[in-house]
């Protein structure tokens, strides 16, 4: 087991509430991340599911932990090949501009995933750019 430490930050030219709606509403997701059953709601139990490939069952079961909307958000990310659950947390900050989001994903994990989720983030970040862009 390794320690993931991945901290991302992103600009996004939209307002707060425009960046949380795209973190918060099930089809923006399945938009930028992948189709879930996702809830804002702390205590909520969701999957995340897409194609399973060699390294991925196809989903992967969360449960949101914190939710304060605006702001922030915490999810347990449980992958298939790992005993303990991640910590995904998703922090948003009013910028002149925009938003600045911060993803940040640690916990205690295999190599292999380490590299998937280092690749997998910044590109679901990209598309959540997309999203943003195509929801004005």
């Amino acid at each position: 087991m390794q320690d993931l430490r991945l901290t991302l930050k992103e600009f996004y030219p939209h307002p707060v509430e425009s960046v949380w709606q795209a973190l918060t509403d099930p089809a923006a997701i399945a938009e930028w991340l992948m189709p879930c059953d996702f809830r804002p709601i702390a205590g909520h139990q969701f999957f995340i599911r897409g194609t399973a490939t060699n390294n991925w069952r196809g989903f992967t079961e969360c449960v949101v932990v914190l939710v304060e909307p605006p702001r922030r958000m915490e999810w347990q990310w449980a992958s298939a090949d790992i005993p303990e659950p991640t910590c995904v947390r998703f922090e948003l900050e009013p910028v002149d501009g925009g938003t600045q989001l911060t993803l940040s994903h640690k916990g205690m994990t295999t190599q292999a995933d380490i590299e998937s989720l280092s690749q997998g983030w910044p590109v679901k970040l990209k598309q959540l750019r997309v999203c943003l862009a195509n929801s004005n």
